[in-house]
């Protein structure tokens, strides 16, 4: 990794910090093959253009969006993240499974997983 990926990459972990997104599953510049999991969000460097996008089950791509912008990258991937919380909570909510644990899904959701 370059070090302004590097530099990058440490940007994107201090907002993910301060708003508390640590616990949910993300990648940022690892590659596009290693650590993929279901339902991740990542950031990549590809061809000298930042990718963001979404695992979907079994890990697979659900959408890219592609910038020459780093900045506008990072609000892209920060922006799923929010609303991979929202569309969790409302599942929890709805008595639906939600996509994977996390305590970021609400009150609600601790309270049924210290249940089981």
């Amino acid at each position: 990794m370059t070090k302004k990926l590097e530099q990058y990459r440490t940007l994107i972990e201090e907002d993910i910090n301060l708003l508390g997104y640590e616990k949910l599953r993300y990648s940022i510049f690892a590659g596009e093959d290693i650590n993929v999991q279901e339902y991740q969000v990542r950031i990549e460097f590809v061809d000298g253009k930042y990718e963001v996008y979404m695992t979907a089950d079994r890990a697979s791509i659900a959408g890219k969006h592609v910038f020459s912008d780093i900045f506008d990258a990072i609000d892209k991937f920060l922006n799923i993240m929010q609303g991979r919380i929202l569309i969790n909570r409302i599942s929890v909510k709805n008595e639906e499974n939600p996509e994977y644990d996390c305590s970021l899904w609400g009150k609600e959701w601790l309270e049924q997983e210290n249940k089981k």
